[in-house]
């Protein structure tokens, strides 16, 4: 049963833009590096650590305290503890990339979510530079808006790293594809996880020349490399035994997932693994939050085909696809790992 809706809860949804910017500009003031330098400092201790005036200041404070984003004991200042771990600078696992991907990519787009939702198309796109139909291929244009939404994806994925390094097994594993792999942030965590594997990843030209750079900077180019080109219509690489897709099968329709995943089935060998990475929604489609709010990107932004899709849909595309076993694994933070074996 879904939660019932107090009006608390409704206030906050209606002035969600409000909520978003108070956090953002705590980011960007430096708030939450202030206390986690100083906690249980008073409001002008605060307020001159951060160089607000005094009207200001009461705005910003009083707008992130009511949101329980820090809290107030007495006269004493201090970071909600997930404030702590998430939004501070140089911690595992800080959130503070992703925020600029939603302000700077999301928050625009999503203006056009309405004329998205009557015109199933991604309507937002119309914001970004150039005339390709989908999000990835437009900022190749705008590289100061790649490097914002390449570094929250890598944000994304240092936490998705540990997840799959500690819950995962690749001993198994001689060559894994990275499809959709990015700045390659994935593939040098795993392949330093494990020294046994080999790791390609396959992604744009362009993102794949800062994936390069990367992996050279930290000295695994014997180990992670790169394969540029479009995974619907270069084939993949030769002699792998699986493929990864994280965070990527939310973007297109079930069609194209099943599509792809047939690709990667003809290009596996019989016992080669396809692993499944993302958010995954409730089997009942009640939930999770981070599911219902993370589909309109997809559908007004991105591609105007994907969404947050539940266990039992992944489970379908690998079957149509022809993967004989699948295995579920769940994991924290709404995430989850399918497995499937040819």
């Amino acid at each position: 049963m879904t939660k019932v809706l107090e009006y608390d809860d409704l206030a906050l949804i209606a002035q969600g833009h409000a909520a978003f910017q108070l956090l953002w500009s705590g980011v960007n003031l430096n708030v939450f590096d202030y206390l986690s330098e100083h906690p249980g400092c008073d409001f002008e201790s605060l307020r001159a650590g951060i160089g607000l005036e005094l009207q200001p200041a009461k705005v910003l404070i009083i707008g992130l305290t009511s949101l329980g984003i820090i809290e107030k004991d007495g006269d004493s200042y201090r970071n909600a503890e997930v404030v702590e771990q998430t939004m501070v600078s140089g911690r595992p696992g800080n959130m503070r990339e992703v925020l600029g991907w939603q302000h700077h990519i999301c928050y625009p787009g999503l203006h056009y979510f309405l004329d998205s939702l009557k015109q199933n198309a991604n309507v937002g796109l119309q914001h970004f530079q150039g005339d390709e139909d989908n999000l990835y291929a437009r900022l190749a244009h705008t590289p100061e808006l790649e490097k914002v939404f390449q570094d929250a994806m890598s944000s994304l994925s240092n936490t998705a790293n540990e997840l799959l390094a500690r819950e995962v097994t690749f001993d198994d594993i001689n060559h894994l594809v990275d499809a959709g792999g990015g700045v390659g942030t994935n593939a040098i965590t795993l392949a330093k996880a494990n020294p046994n594997l080999r790791v390609t990843v396959f992604d744009s030209p362009t993102v794949c020349e800062r994936a390069n750079a990367n992996i050279a900077e930290q000295g695994m180019s014997d180990r992670v490399d790169t394969y540029p080109g479009d995974f619907f219509v270069r084939d993949f690489p030769e002699g792998i035994d699986a493929i990864m897709f994280a965070h990527m099968m939310t973007i297109w329709t079930p069609e194209k997932d099943t599509e792809l995943l047939k690709r990667a089935y003809d290009a596996l060998p019989v016992g080669g693994k396809v692993i499944i990475y993302n958010m995954m929604a409730y089997d009942d489609d009640t939930g999770p939050k981070s599911a219902a709010l993370g589909s309109p990107y997809f559908l007004a932004i991105a591609t105007g085909q994907g969404r947050l899709y539940s266990w039992q849909d992944y489970e379908g595309f690998l079957k149509e696809a022809g993967f004989s076993q699948t295995v579920r694994k769940e994991l924290p933070r709404d995430h989850g790992v399918l497995v499937g074996v040819k």
